[in-house]
C-alpha cells in the first residue's frame, strides 16, 4: 500500500477517472440540456467546473511532487478526502437540480449520480490509502483491536443517536437539518471505513511471533466464511428477502460463484511453499483468483455507503464489508508472494505471470461469451437473414442454454436492491453478445421453437408495456389532399392532410391509428405534424429506433407529441398521432409520390390524389440498368398472356414427435398422387427445423424414412426457401404447395407472405393434406396458420402475363388491373447515392427494387441494411427499414439520433427492449465495469 504515495497515483486515479467522469456527463448533458430549466444548468456548469478545478490542483500538486522527488502524505489524503466527499455530498443534495423530474429516464440511461460516484471511487480510495499508509508507519507497533473498537463504535454511536428525539437535535429549517445530518453520516461512514480499513492493513504488516494462528484464522474468515455466508444470505439461502430468481445485490445463484468462493479460500490460506517453483504456482493460482476478488469488490463499493446503516437494522450489514476486506488479504498475500519471489525470478517473469493469471477468469467469462454470440448470431441468421444456398447445422443444446441466458440478462429493473441481473457481467453480456440491444420474447420463442421443438412459450414469458388501444372518440374529421404533377420526373407529388379530433371533452392521452392503403409505384417522401402553432417535420429515422423512441414519449404520461409514420406491409403504411386530448383537433399530413393518379382511402373518407381526367396510358419505366420497372395496369394488359404448368412440391413434416406418422404420411401423398396429377414432376421437402429440398427424381419415402425428427416444424422457412427459388428461377412451370403434417396448429408461421407475393401470381392459396386425405386451403397473403371458407380448386388453371416477354420471362404477373414493381431477379439494383437525375419517383424505384432483392437475398440484408438505410435518409424517401418520427423538443431529437446510431452498429435481427418502462443498457456501463477492475488492478501493483 505504501507504493500508492508515489505521485504517479494522481493521474492514473484522479485525472484519468475525472475526465472519464466529465466526457460521459458531457454527453448526456449535450443530450437533455435543453430541457433542463435554468438553475438545473447552473448546478451542471458549478460541479463541472468544481470537477475540473480538483483535478487541476491535484494533478499540479502531483507533478509538483515529483519534481520534488517527495511523496505523497497526509495533507494530500485528508485534502483530497474531504474535497470529493464535500462533492459527492453536494451532488447527492442537489440530485434533483442534476435530473429533474421533467427528464425522462429513458432519455438518460445511466443516472449521472451513478457516474459521478462510480468514477470518483478510484480518487476516494486512493486519498483513504494514502492516509492510512502515511499514518500507520511499518516500524511501529500498531494495535488492530483499538482499530476494530473504533471503526463498530461508530455504528454502535449511530444506534444511539436515532433513538434520540428528532426534535432535540433538530436545529433550523427542515433543509438544513436533512444535509446537517448528511454531513455526519458521511462523517461517520469515512470514520468507520478508516479504521476497518487500517485495522485489516495492520493485520497485514503482523510478524510478531504467534500472530500465525490468528492471521489463519483472520484469512479463514474473510475468504471463506464471510463470502459464503454473504452468497447465502443474497440468494436466499437463509431467509427469503426477494422473489424468486433474485438477489439483494444481484443473481449470484449460479454454483461457480460458491466454488471459487471456496478455491479461492483455499488458495489464499494455503501456508506458503518454501520451494520457489511451488511459490510461484501458488502466486499464479491467486493472481487467476484476483480477478473474482476484484470483481466482488467492484460490485459492492456503491453500497458501502449504506454499510452502517444495514449493521443498524438487519445486523449482518458487515456482510457488505468483506469485499473490501478480501481485497486487503488478497493484496496482501500477492505482495508478499511477490517479495519473496523476487530472490528467484525477474521482475518482468513475475509480473508476466502476474497478467497470465489475473487474466484467466475474465478470458474465460469472454470466450464463453463470444461462443454464445456466435451461436445465438448463427441461429439468428438462419432464422431472420439466411442464405437459402448454404446447409445449416446448429447446436440446438448449445442454443438453448444461450437463450437460457439472454433470458436470465434481459430480465432488468429499475430497483437498486432485488435483481435477477448479474452485476456488470449482465452488462458486458448484453455488450458482447447482443450489441446493447435484447431479443423481444417473441424471437426468443420463435428460435425456441425452430429448434427445440417446444410448442409452448415459456411462463418466465414477460408481457412488456403495452400501449392503450385508440379511443373510438378519437376519428378523423377531415380527409384532404393537394396535387401537383412534376413534368421532369413524369410523376405526381401530394399532401395528403389529415384532421384528427377527440369527441370525448374530458378524454386526455389518446392516440389516433390508421392505416393508408397505396398502390404499387407509390412512395412517401414526407411527413409532418403540428404542434401547438408550428409545423414540425418528420425526421426520417431507423424504423425500430423510431418506433421505440415513439413508444418511450408515449408511456411517458407526460402528453408530449409524436407522430410516427411507417410501413405496415409491401403498400400500406401505418400512422399514429399522440395525444388527441378532448376537444382538441390535430392536424398532420404525408407526402406521396406517385405515377398515376389514384383514390386513397382513409377511415372511410376518399380523396382523389392527381388529376384522373388527364391520365394517360403509362409505359413501362425502368431504373437506367433496367434492374427493376414499373409496369402500369394499362401496360401490363399489352404483355403476353401465358398459362404456366403447375407441379406438386410435398413438404413433409419430420419435426420431433412425428417419426410415428411417416408411414401415415406418405400414404397421403400417394393417394393424392393418384387421385390428381399434376402436369409436372412432384418435388419433396423435409421440414423440421431445417427444410431440405430433395433432388428431382430421389426416392423421396427411402429419404422421408432416414430423416431425423427432431426440432420444431419450421413452415415459414420451408415455404420461403421454395417460393424464392420459384421466384428466382422463372420457369414456364410453377410449384403447388402441399402441406403434410397433422398438426398445423404447431407449425411456425409468419402472419403472411404478402413480401414474396411475385413469387405466386397464379395464386396464393396453398393447401395442407389431411388424415383423411382433403386438401384444406390457406392463403399467403394473410393468416397463413387458418384455412379459407372457400376451398379454391386444386389445379385451376390461371393465365398470367410474362414479363417483358414469353420467350425471355424474368417475371409473371398476374392477370389484373393493378399496377406492379418488378423486380429482374438477375440484376441487383445499385443504390442510389442521392435522388437520381430522373428525380425522387425513380430513385424511391431503386430502393423499392433493391428492397425485393433482399427478400430474395436475405443474406445480403445485414451487410446491406445500413448502406440501404443511409441511402433512404439521402432521398428522404421512407422505406421498410426506416419511419417517419415528428417530435416536439431537440432532447428528443438527440436521445434518437444517439439510440439510432447505437441500433445500425448492432445485429439487424436484434431488437430494442420491448419493456418500455425499464431503463435501456448504456454504453458507458463498461467503462464503469473497466474503470472499478482497472482500480483493482492499480492497488494491486500499488501494494
Amino acid at each position: 500500500m505504501r507504493k500508492l504515495l508515489h505521485p504517479k497515483w494522481i493521474i492514473l486515479l484522479n485525472t484519468l477517472p475525472t475526465l472519464a467522469l466529465l466526457a460521459l456527463c458531457l454527453a448526456q448533458f449535450n443530450i437533455i440540456h435543453t430541457l433542463l430549466p435554468p438553475a438545473s444548468v447552473l448546478v451542471w456548469q458549478r460541479l463541472g467546473l468544481g470537477l475540473v478545478v480538483l483535478a487541476a490542483l491535484a494533478l499540479n500538486y502531483g507533478l509538483w511532487q515529483r519534481r520534488r522527488g517527495e511523496l505523497l502524505g497526509v495533507g494530500y489524503g485528508m485534502g483530497a478526502l474531504l474535497a470529493y466527499v464535500v462533492v459527492v455530498f453536494i451532488a447527492f443534495s442537489y440530485a434533483d437540480d442534476i435530473q429533474p423530474r421533467v427528464v425522462p429516464d429513458w432519455m438518460v440511461p445511466t443516472p449521472p449520480l451513478l457516474y459521478l460516484f462510480t468514477l470518483l471511487m478510484p480518487t476516494l480510495a486512493h486519498a483513504m490509502f494514502v492516509l492510512i499508509a502515511a499514518v500507520t508507519p511499518e516500524d511501529q507497533p500498531q494495535s488492530t483491536g483499538l482499530n476494530f473498537s473504533l471503526a463498530f463504535a461508530v455504528p454502535v454511536l449511530w444506534f444511539v443517536l436515532i433513538q434520540l428525539p428528532t426534535s432535540s437535535l433538530a436545529a433550523g429549517s427542515e433543509s438544513f437539518w436533512g444535509r446537517l445530518w448528511g454531513l455526519l453520516y458521511m462523517g461517520g461512514l469515512l470514520s468507520f471505513l478508516f479504521f476497518l480499513t487500517r485495522a485489516a492493513y495492520i493485520i497485514g504488516m503482523r510478524r510478531e511471533a504467534g500472530w500465525g494462528e490468528l492471521g489463519l484464522l483472520w484469512k479463514i474468515l474473510v475468504s471463506l466464511v464471510l463470502p459464503l455466508l454473504g452468497l447465502a444470505v443474497n440468494n436466499g439461502h437463509l431467509g427469503r428477502l426477494t422473489h424468486d430468481e433474485q438477489g439483494i445485490f444481484g443473481n449470484f445463484t449460479s454454483p461457480w460463484f460458491y466454488a471459487l468462493a471456496a478455491l479461492n479460500a483455499l488458495l489464499l490460506c494455503l501456508p506458503n511453499s518454501a520451494r520457489p517453483s511451488w511459490r510461484l504456482a501458488q502466486f499464479v493460482g491467486r493472481s487467476a483468483l484476483f480477478g473474482y476478488t476484484c470483481y466482488f469488490f467492484v460490485v459492492f463499493l456503491p453500497f458501502l455507503p449504506l454499510a452502517v446503516v444495514a449493521i443498524i437494522l438487519i445486523g449482518l450489514g458487515f456482510l457488505m464489508l468483506a469485499p473490501l476486506l478480501l481485497m486487503m488479504v488478497h493484496l496482501r498475500e500477492l505482495t508478499t508472494d511477490y517479495d519473496a519471489l523476487r530472490a528467484y525470478y525477474s521482475a518482468r517473469v513475475l509480473t508476466g505471470a502476474f497478467l497470465a493469471g489475473w487474466a484467466v477468469l475474465p478470458l474465460y467469462v469472454t470466450a464463453a461469451y463470444l461462443h454464445e454470440r456466435a451461436t445465438l448470431h448463427r441461429a439468428l441468421d438462419y432464422v431472420y437473414s439466411p442464405d437459402y444456398a448454404e446447409t445449416y447445422h446448429l447446436d440446438a443444446e448449445a442454443l438453448g442454454q444461450t437463450l437460457q441466458v439472454v433470458k436470465q440478462h434481459k430480465e432488468r429493473r429499475n430497483d437498486f436492491f432485488a435483481t435477477s441481473q448479474v452485476p456488470y457481467l449482465s452488462t458486458y453480456f448484453n455488450w458482447l453478445v447482443l450489441d446493447n440491444l435484447t431479443l423481444s420474447d417473441a424471437k426468443i420463442t420463435t428460435l425456441e421453437r425452430v429448434f427445440l421443438g417446444r410448442m409452448q412459450p415459456d411462463p418466465w414469458v414477460r408481457r412488456g408495456w403495452t400501449p392503450p388501444l385508440p379511443s373510438t372518440a378519437v376519428q378523423l374529421q377531415r380527409l384532404s389532399s393537394t396535387s401537383t404533377f412534376d413534368a421532369r420526373q413524369q410523376a405526381w407529388v401530394s399532401w395528403v392532410n389529415l384532421d384528427v379530433a377527440n369527441r370525448n371533452p374530458s378524454q386526455r392521452g389518446t392516440e389516433y391509428v390508421t392505416t393508408l392503403a397505396l398502390p404499387p409505384g407509390c412512395w412517401v417522401g414526407d411527413y409532418y405534424l403540428n404542434i401547438g402553432r408550428r409545423r414540425e417535420q418528420g425526421i426520417l429515422a431507423e424504423q425500430k429506433t423510431a418506433a421505440w423512441v415513439f413508444a418511450q414519449i408515449v408511456n411517458e404520461n407526460s402528453y408530449r407529441d409524436p407522430g410516427l409514420l411507417t410501413y405496415a406491409g409491401p403498400n400500406a403504411v401505418s400512422l399514429k398521432v399522440y395525444p388527441v386530448n378532448g376537444g382538441e383537433v390535430r392536424r398532420t399530413g404525408v407526402q406521396l409520390l406517385h405515377k398515376e393518379p389514384f383514390v386513397l382511402t382513409v377511415d372511410g373518407q376518399r380523396t382523389v390524389l392527381g388529376d384522373t381526367t388527364q391520365a394517360r396510358p403509362t409505359a413501362p419505366v425502368a431504373t437506367p440498368g433496367r434492374e427493376v420497372a414499373y409496369v402500369s395496369g394499362a401496360a401490363k394488359k399489352s404483355l403476353p398472356l401465358v398459362q404456366r404448368k403447375p407441379y406438386y412440391h410435398f413438404l413433409l413434416d419430420v419435426s420431433a414427435g412425428k417419426a410415428a406418422q411417416k408411414a401415415d404420411f406418405k400414404q397421403r401423398v400417394l393417394t393424392v398422387l393418384q387421385q390428381t396429377s399434376a402436369v409436372g414432376s412432384p418435388r419433396f421437402s423435409l421440414v423440421n427445423s431445417y427444410a431440405t429440398p430433395l433432388p428431382a427424381g430421389a426416392d423421396w419415402q427411402q429419404q422421408l424414412d432416414a430423416a431425423p425428427n427432431q426440432g420444431g416444424f419450421y413452415l415459414d422457412r420451408a415455404i420461403r426457401q421454395t417460393l424464392v427459388a420459384a421466384r428466382q428461377n422463372p420457369a414456364p412451370t410453377y410449384p403447388v404447395l402441399v402441406v403434410v403434417t397433422d398438426t398445423l396448429p404447431q407449425a411456425i408461421l409468419p402472419t403472411d407472405f404478402a413480401d414474396l407475393s411475385s413469387a405466386y401470381p397464379e395464386s396464393d392459396a396453398f393447401y395442407v393434406l389431411a388424415a383423411d386425405g382433403s386438401l384444406a386451403a390457406h392463403s399467403l397473403r394473410h393468416e397463413p396458420g387458418i384455412s379459407l371458407s372457400d376451398n379454391p380448386p386444386l389445379l385451376a388453371p390461371t393465365a398470367v402475363r410474362a414479363w417483358p416477354n414469353a420467350r425471355q420471362a424474368q417475371a409473371y404477373l398476374p392477370d389484373t388491373d393493378a399496377a406492379e414493381v418488378v423486380l429482374n431477379p438477375g440484376r441487383q439494383p445499385a443504390l442510389p447515392v442521392g435522388n437520381v437525375a430522373a428525380g425522387r419517383w425513380q430513385t424511391g424505384l431503386l430502393l423499392r427494387g433493391q428492397e425485393q432483392w433482399q427478400t430474395l437475398h436475405p443474406e445480403v440484408t445485414e451487410a446491406e441494411r445500413v448502406p440501404f438505410i443511409r441511402a433512404s435518409f439521402r432521398s428522404r424517401i421512407m422505406t421498410p427499414f426506416t419511419a417517419y418520427l415528428a417530435l416536439e423538443n431537440d432532447a428528443q431529437k438527440a436521445a434518437l439520433s444517439r439510440k439510432q446510431e447505437q441500433v445500425l452498429d448492432a445485429n439487424a435481427a436484434l431488437d430494442l427492449d420491448e419493456k418500455t418502462t425499464e431503463v435501456p443498457i448504456d454504453e458507458g456501463a463498461l467503462l464503469l465495469l473497466l474503470a472499478g477492475v482497472g482500480l483493482g488492478l492499480l492497488l494491486k501493483r500499488g501494494s
